[in-house]
């Protein structure tokens, strides 16, 4: 197979467990080599894609100490006759969204739960392009496409960091550098969350992969699981009968008080919070699968391949229910393996779709391919 038609791959280059134990949100780590199949999408496809209203992209110019200068997206075509040949990056968010063949090489990242996995961001940076220094709250890959790029990496940050003020960017003030790399086609550098880097272009050739993790902050959890509880929960207000006189009407008794916690904290079922988390983890960044598959290249790279789940539809299963984007589904045991074989990776051959495939589940899979959530070759 050529280059050219290659699917895009990430071989980790140790045993996960090994991974997940010396650097998984512990260090980075430079893997040389350790991805392929990169070729597509090219600058302008990403270039394309930034025109596009519902794609959520930015650009940014600057280099040094500045002056910076960041805008949103949608761009206007012309736009990009005006940069000049140096020190911008265009980013493009949830390429694996829009673009499903992207997608795909989030199978090669099955030694973590898929809930974890949050979306493939891709940048084209011209020479000396850069976001500066800086650092993210989650586990990134950044991924090597084409050209290279000239890494920095920095000690564990945090929210008492300082950051640079007269920058529209949360750029680093200061970042002493403790590794350097440079990374070229192929090249993967696995940073945890908190650790500053910056990386800076060093042709026009520059294309990364961002593999970015998801996050969940307990308090957006939280506040999904009180609403699914409410929004089952019928008009509860507080009474008291039988109560005796207070000695002073304007104190807030312990008793009052306790009474007042335990029926609020009463109403949060389990039940309903699992029903909010599931609901939220499988949940994509973007709505709506506006981009079709063209299938011609994935067929071209693997003719065993029968099916593409849509690089927007994201699936989990837990127990008798699965959950895509968004939806529960409740299977029965006909249907467990196949909606399972569907979670768990990208792209199904035509023996393993024949190994689960009944009466039951072929209704099932028929349904989601009608809704676009698959397609079948």
């Amino acid at each position: 197979m050529s280059a050219a038609n290659a699917l895009p791959r990430f071989n980790l280059p140790m045993a996960p467990r090994d991974f997940l134990a010396r650097h998984w949100q512990r260090s980075p780590l430079f893997m040389a080599g350790a991805a392929s199949g990169l070729a597509h999408p090219d600058a302008d496809t990403l270039a394309g894609l930034a025109l596009e209203p519902e794609v959520e992209s930015r650009l940014i110019r600057g280099a040094g100490n500045g002056p910076w200068h960041l805008e949103q997206g949608p761009l206007e075509e012309q736009r990009f006759s005006e940069l000049g040949d140096r020190d911008w990056t265009l980013l493009i968010q949830s390429v694996d969204h829009y673009l499903t063949e992207v997608s795909l090489l989030l199978d090669d990242f099955g030694f973590v739960p898929g809930w974890r996995l949050d979306d493939i961001m891709i940048s084209y940076a011209a020479e000396g392009g850069s976001v500066g220094p800086h650092f993210d709250q989650y586990d990134v890959f950044l991924i090597q496409a084409t050209g290279q790029r000239h890494w920095q990496v920095g000690p564990k940050c945090d929210e008492h960091s300082r950051l640079r003020g007269d920058v529209p960017l949360k750029m680093l003030a200061h970042m002493p550098i403790e590794q350097e790399y440079t990374a070229g086609p192929g090249d993967v550098l696995y940073l945890p969350p908190g650790v500053a880097h910056h990386g800076v272009a060093l042709d026009s050739e520059c294309i990364t992969w961002s593999v970015g993790f998801r996050a969940p902050d307990y308090r957006d959890l939280l506040a999904e699981m009180v609403a699914e509880t409410l929004a089952d929960t019928d008009e509860q207000l507080h009474a008291d009968p039988g109560r005796a006189p207070v000695e002073d009407a304007g104190e807030l008794s312990a008793d009052d008080r306790e009474a007042m916690l335990d029926r609020a904290f009463g109403l949060l079922d389990r039940g309903a919070a699992g029903r909010a988390l599931a609901r939220w983890l499988s949940t994509p960044r973007q709505t709506g699968l506006d981009f079709l598959i063209d299938p011609a290249h994935i067929r071209a790279a693997e003719p065993a391949t029968a099916l593409i789940r849509h690089g927007g539809a994201r699936l989990l299963c837990h127990g008798d229910t699965a959950w895509l984007n968004g939806e529960p589904w409740p299977l029965n045991q006909g249907q467990k393996p196949l909606a399972r074989l569907l979670a768990r990776q990208r792209r199904y051959r035509h023996d393993e779709l024949a190994e689960v495939l009944n009466a039951d589940s072929r209704d099932l899979l028929n349904h989601w391919i009608d809704q676009g959530y698959f397609a079948e070759f």
